[in-house]
């Protein structure tokens, strides 16, 4: 499987906020620490509420859960250090290692426990979804995400060193989930005692991972420290890492040339500058940007002009020329080098490819879809609006995809630029007529994407509902074979793109700088865009 590098796009801090990382990089302790210049802060600590990639990556290096994942992308043991499957595959029982928090209190089944009963019975945890049937299958989520308050959840401490986990049905991915930060544990004790204030501050947090946070700074930077009570300490190789909140790209480039940053993202203006340094390196990342149309508007209600949307936008001409990132074009809705098939290929190699026609033949098809919807609105013109937020590289693809647009005789797109935090919260008061917007896969199969578009999910933005497309993705959960359930996968997408409530633009490229005397920063295609647990550096 091909590795990626993630980038979590939040809201853009002003530069006066930051100054120049490199000026202090180095100095917030003394040691052989690893600077980092990250577009974006953290948005939640708790592993409850979390939802964007940085914050997953700095959770990932204070806390472990179950399982983890090795720099291959390969499911190894964490806090677990064996577990048992019973021969239906509806039971999985772990047996967690010893291992302490930062404030000494053991790490016990029931912090697990806790944390997940927490999570699914709150709803303001977005990402307790994962508990049910469109993540991890675990028996009674579904009812209780549903407000059924009545049944427990299945899973429970047997006894300390005991965590049993009961599913609804069998889940292929379950493992892969153990590794992804809601499934994290929680101190009871510890986060009680806080109350509101847990995981605001570093104070307020227990660490029982690699590192611990030492200090946060919002908007500004994080300095984490080498955790000695971690049950692996001894093979954590440096002494923590400064992670400098820099939005622009420009600004953490110079630090890096200067030497007093050791990793940096760049933008796609940036690239033709550094693309021939040493230092320079690019990968494909795991995220899909894609246009999100809005089914209350009377307009995009109809087939034709969503087709017709989609099929303009030169998607060859925009990574090729615009991004030139290592971005790659994606039709469809499930991107490349995600997950592997029971035929040993990957899920894009197999499946049919969607909106590939380009440049003139592309204009020239959607032009007949838009006249087919003019004809059957009854209307020579439109106005939609775009929504998109300002950062790389949205803002470049954004401004690409209206141009486009704008080529079909009669099409108006307004653009309406909001940060990150704000664009979601548009999208979920649906105030929007077309949204650019991504998802990064929470594990390694293709529902991490097909489940965004069933009916009530809480992510299908757009209110996109259809029996047919829910009913081939109930087949595909209810498969007898791996080979029937693959096959019923890629007729659900066929569905979605024939109704085409969503489409792919473009899968991320990762352009970046690196230090040559730093290893261990691992780049991962799901869950946690990166691990730092492995991380060394010499001088």
């Amino acid at each position: 499987m091909k590795k990626f590098l993630s980038l979590a796009c939040c809201s853009v801090m002003t530069f006066s906020l930051v100054g120049c990382s490199g000026s202090d990089a180095g100095n917030s302790a003394s040691g052989n620490y690893v600077n980092l210049a990250k577009e974006n802060d953290v948005i939640s600590m708790d592993s409850r509420y979390a939802t964007d990639g940085m914050s997953f990556e700095m959770l990932a290096s204070t806390i472990e859960g179950l399982e983890s994942v090795d720099a291959d992308g390969n499911i190894i043991p964490a806090l677990a250090e064996s577990y048992d499957v019973s021969e239906d595959g509806l039971t999985y029982t772990f047996h967690l290692r010893d291992a302490v928090w930062s404030n000494d209190a053991p790490v016990t089944a029931q912090d697990f426990e806790y944390a997940w009963d927490a999570t699914i019975k709150n709803p303001k945890a977005e990402y307790a979804y994962l508990f049910g049937s469109d993540g991890a299958c675990i028996q009674n989520a579904n009812e209780i995400l549903a407000g059924d308050d009545s049944l427990e959840l299945g899973a429970k401490a047997l006894d300390e060193k005991t965590f049993e986990v009961k599913l609804s049905q069998k889940c292929p991915y379950f493992l892969s989930l153990m590794s992804f930060p809601v499934f994290y544990p929680v101190n009871e004790e510890f986060a009680t005692e806080k109350g509101d204030d847990y995981a605001l501050t570093a104070d307020a947090l227990l660490a029982n991972g690699p590192f611990k946070l030492e200090s946060w700074s919002k908007g500004n930077k994080l300095v984490l420290v080498k955790n000695e009570k971690y049950w692996d300490a001894d093979n954590v190789k440096v002494d923590g890492m400064n992670v400098n909140i820099v939005p622009e790209a420009s600004t953490s480039a110079l630090d890096f040339e200067s030497g007093n940053t050791d990793f940096t993202k760049l933008n796609s203006t940036l690239v033709d500058k550094y693309k021939d340094s040493d230092s320079y390196t690019t990968v494909l990342e795991g995220y899909l940007w894609y246009l999100q149309y809005n089914f209350a508007n009377k307009y995009l209600q109809n087939e034709n002009l969503r087709k017709a949307i989609s099929t303009v936008v030169d998607r060859q001409d925009l990574v090729e020329n615009v991004l030139k990132d290592g971005s790659v074009v994606c039709g469809g809705f499930v991107p490349e080098a995600l997950s592997t098939g029971p035929d040993g290929k990957d899920y894009r190699e197999t499946a049919p490819e969607y909106f590939n026609i380009f440049a003139e033949d592309g204009l020239k098809a959607a032009q007949e879809y838009w006249d087919k919807a003019k004809e059957e609105l009854g209307v020579d013109s439109i106005t939609l609006s775009l929504l998109y937020e300002p950062s790389d590289p949205s803002k470049p693809a954004a401004e690409f995809i209206q141009s486009e647009i704008q080529k079909l005789d009669g099409i108006t797109v307004e653009m309406v630029s909001q940060e990150k935090e704000n664009r979601i919260e548009k999208q979920k008061a649906r105030e929007f007529d077309m949204v650019l917007t991504r998802w990064g896969p929470d594990y390694a199969d293709p529902t991490t994407y097909l489940n965004l578009m069933l009916t009530g999910n809480a992510y299908n933005y757009g209110d996109y509902s259809s029996k047919e497309y829910d009913a081939k993705m109930a087949e595909a959960a209810g498969a007898t074979s791996d080979e029937e359930r693959w096959k019923k996968l890629q007729e659900a997408e066929a569905i979605l793109m024939e109704d085409v409530p969503v489409v792919g633009i473009f899968q991320v490229g990762g352009a970046s700088l690196i230090n040559k005397n730093v290893k261990g920063i691992e780049n991962h295609a799901v869950g946690v865009p990166y691990i730092y647990k492995n991380l060394d550096k010499t001088n």
